[in-house]
């Protein structure tokens, strides 16, 4: 990514993980515009705040709203309905995902993380993916998950997900990465502990 898209997505606070899937803080109705127009077409919200976008004719195709609570252990079939919500829109052609939460960095990070993880990734390949192309998110923040959940979502994807509907759901972001993971500060600076198994 050159210069220019850097300091936009900095400016915007809106990352592109994957070439389908972007993570960022809450979408108000002026983010919903600004969605738009980078052509997402979907909208998942893991906070515990309604949505402020709505699918509309001329508008995103579809928003979903699935509560996670802030800090505590994803339960498993919420965590399940997540994934398989944020599954079944990348499932549609040409599918643009937003996820997010409010601050964009511990709920809708984890989501994903277990989401690239039930595609196949390890959690450390789907933790470098996420946490090189954020300014701030926590992938796999070890309040949320455990071992159990891990081993849960892998089970799940290889059953339900493998192979992907869309190859290109799991390819890089245009570009190259943000930062450099063995110098990124915000795991630190959140005071976040790693979990043992990852």
């Amino acid at each position: 990514m050159d210069r220019a898209g850097l300091e936009r997505s900095m400016r915007r606070q809106v990352f592109w993980i994957t070439r389908c899937i972007a993570l960022g803080p809450f979408a108000t109705e002026a983010r919903g515009k600004e969605l738009l127009a980078d052509r997402v077409t979907h909208v998942l919200n893991v906070s515990d705040t309604p949505c402020r976008v709505h699918a509309e004719p001329e508008g995103f195709e579809e928003v979903a709203w699935e509560p996670i609570s802030d800090l505590e252990r994803i339960p498993d079939d919420l965590a399940l309905r997540c994934l398989d919500t944020l599954h079944r829109m990348l499932a549609r052609p040409g599918a643009r995902v937003y996820l997010h939460c409010v601050a964009g960095q511990i709920r809708s990070p984890t989501v994903l993380w277990l989401y690239l993880i039930a595609c196949g990734l390890s959690p450390s390949q789907a933790r470098l993916r996420i946490e090189e192309r954020t300014l701030d998110a926590v992938a796999g923040h070890s309040r949320l998950i455990d071992r159990d959940l891990i081993d849960l979502v892998q089970r799940h994807g290889e059953a339900h997900y493998q192979p992907l509907p869309r190859p290109e759901i799991l390819d890089p972001a245009e570009g190259p990465p943000f930062f450099d993971s063995t110098i990124r500060p915000a795991a630190s600076a959140l005071g976040t502990l790693r979990s043992s198994w990852l």
